[in-house]
C-alpha cells in the first residue's frame, strides 16, 4: 500500500464520521447533499516522492449551472465557483507553523546550520494526519457556513460573497480585507449574474468604473458580453439560461 492510499485510507475514515460527506478519489472531502450545488473541503494534497505530501485546506463549493455556463461560453470547467485557502482554527496564528507537510513517520532533517535531528514545527506525521483532517473538514465546513447562503441556489448565487478576511487564511488580522472580485472570482460574480437574469452587472463590471486590484479577464468577459444577446433570448423564453 503506498503512502498515498494510506491517507486517502485516513481521509475516508474522517468522511464517515461526519453526516453527508464523503471522500472523493481526487482527494477531497465532497456533500452532495444541495441538488444544484457541490460542497467541497479540499486538504490541498500534493504528493510526492519522497514520501511525503504537502497541505493547502481550501474550502469552497461547485455550482452546477455556472460549470454549465462557463463551459458553454469560455470553454473550460472552472472546477472552484468560489473558493477560499484557510487555516485551522486550531492553528490560527501560528503562521508559517501551521502544518504544511505530512511524513510517514518523523525522519531525521539537518538544519542550514548544520544542527542534526531537526524536526520542523509545520511537518506532522501519518499518525497525526486523522486528527488534522477531521479538523479540516469541521473548519472547512464552518467557513461555508459563514460565507455563503444556503437556504436555496436564488439565495447562494444572489449572495454570493463579495470580501473575505485575510484572519481566515492566517494572515494579518480581523482589519484586513481581499476581494471576490478578483481574476477569475470576478468571472464568477458576472456568471452567477447571469444565471439570475441580471444582464446589466457583466458590463458594469467590465468597466473601467469598477475598480479591482489585480488587471480583469477581459478576454474573458469580452466572450460573455458577446454570448449576452443569446443568454438574454433564453432567459426571455424560458426563464433560465442553462
Amino acid at each position: 500500500m503506498t503512502f498515498k492510499t494510506e491517507i486517502f485510507d485516513i481521509g475516508r475514515q474522517v468522511a464517515v464520521q461526519t453526516a453527508d460527506w464523503a471522500f472523493s478519489s481526487a482527494g477531497d472531502f465532497v456533500n452532495k447533499g444541495l441538488k444544484h450545488t457541490d460542497l467541497v473541503v479540499s486538504p490541498g494534497f500534493t504528493f510526492n516522492n519522497e514520501p511525503s505530501c504537502s497541505v493547502t485546506p481550501i474550502a469552497g463549493l461547485r455550482n452546477k449551472k455556472i460549470i454549465r455556463l462557463c463551459k458553454e461560453i469560455l470553454g473550460r470547467d472552472p472546477f472552484w465557483t468560489l473558493s477560499i485557502k484557510f487555516q485551522l482554527e486550531s492553528e490560527k496564528y501560528r503562521g508559517p507553523a501551521s502544518p504544511k507537510r505530512i511524513y510517514p513517520r518523523k525522519v531525521p532533517f539537518t538544519t542550514v546550520h548544520g544542527e542534526p535531528n531537526y524536526w520542523p514545527a509545520d511537518f506532522i506525521t501519518q499518525e497525526q494526519t486523522y486528527d488534522y483532517l477531521r479538523g479540516v473538514l469541521a473548519d472547512g465546513n464552518e467557513y461555508l457556513g459563514r460565507y455563503f447562503n444556503f437556504e436555496s441556489e436564488e439565495a447562494l448565487l444572489s449572495h454570493l460573497p463579495m470580501t473575505y478576511r485575510w484572519m481566515d487564511k492566517g494572515i494579518g488580522n480581523a482589519g484586513l480585507m481581499g476581494s471576490f472580485y478578483e481574476q477569475m472570482d470576478g468571472i464568477i460574480h458576472c456568471l452567477a449574474a447571469i444565471v439570475l437574469g441580471n444582464f446589466e452587472f457583466v458590463e458594469r463590471y467590465a468597466s473601467d468604473d469598477f475598480k479591482t486590484m489585480a488587471p480583469k479577464r477581459m478576454q474573458d468577459l469580452a466572450k460573455i458580453i458577446s454570448a449576452l444577446p443569446e443568454l438574454q433570448r433564453r432567459f426571455a423564453e424560458t426563464g433560465k439560461v442553462v
